[in-house]
Order: C-alpha cells, then structure tokens, then sequence
C-alpha cells in the first residue's frame, strides 16, 4: 500500500463537500479497493485507490480534527477500510494504526502482506504521506 500513498491526486471534485461525506467516500472506495485486491483485479482496485487517496489528500487539507473523523473507520468489518485507515491513521494516531496494522498484518494472503509492508516501511521511516498546504 505504501506505493499508492504516493500518487499525486488533486481532490478537486471532492473539496467542496463536507467532511463527513468525504468519509463515506473513503470508506466505500477503501472497500472497493479491498475487494478488488481479494479478487486480483487491479484494473478495478487502482481507481478506488485512487479515490481513497484523493479524498485523503483533501481531508488533510483541513486539519487533524478532520483526519480524526477517519479514526471509527478502524473498527470497520471491512478489513480493506480498516487498513486503509490504519495507514493514513499512522500520519495522526500512529499507536491506534499500528495496532490494527499489526492484526491485519496476522491475515494470511494480500491483506497481510500489505499490512505487514505498511508496517515495515512505516518502521523504517521511509512511509511518506501526501503534503497538503491546510485550509
């Protein structure tokens, strides 16, 4: 997942809604990527991603109080939402998203795989999130 923290999305169709839609948002392309991942279908995953990403960029924009709006999405059942939170959780909340990296990284297959690269590069301190100027 680290790869795709780093695409350069502009949010522009998502910064003139409010926040709390922006997390559903979130939380539906998170798990369309999810899914997508389960099934090996990139051509369907990337876009998601994609969105996940630019809804982000623009969530950050506007401040921690925003990105903590993210933090419910942790307890998701939707372990594709719970990673993608838990990543960007890193940003604002690292102890609360290395916690669930750290059980997502316990799943056997692409769900543990990339918790356990999220967590390694986090570690490593070569995790780089999107620079936003704050509105």
């Amino acid at each position: 997942m680290s790869f795709i923290l780093r695409w350069s999305c502009v949010g522009t169709a998502y910064e003139k809604r409010p926040t709390d839609e922006l997390i559903r948002l979130y939380e539906k392309a998170a798990s369309e990527h999810g899914q997508a991942n389960r099934r090996f279908d990139f051509r369907a995953g990337n876009p998601a991603a994609a969105t996940v990403a630019a809804i982000y960029r623009v969530i950050k924009s506007r401040g921690s109080e925003h990105q903590r709006m993210l933090l419910p999405l942790l307890l998701s059942n939707d372990n594709g939402v719970r990673a993608w939170a838990a990543v960007h959780a890193l940003e604002f909340e690292p102890r609360q998203g290395e916690a669930i990296l750290s059980d997502l990284a316990k799943i056997e297959g692409l769900e543990g795989f990339h918790a356990k690269t999220a967590l390694k590069v986090w570690r490593e301190g070569s995790l780089r999130f999107p620079s936003v100027k704050l509105a």
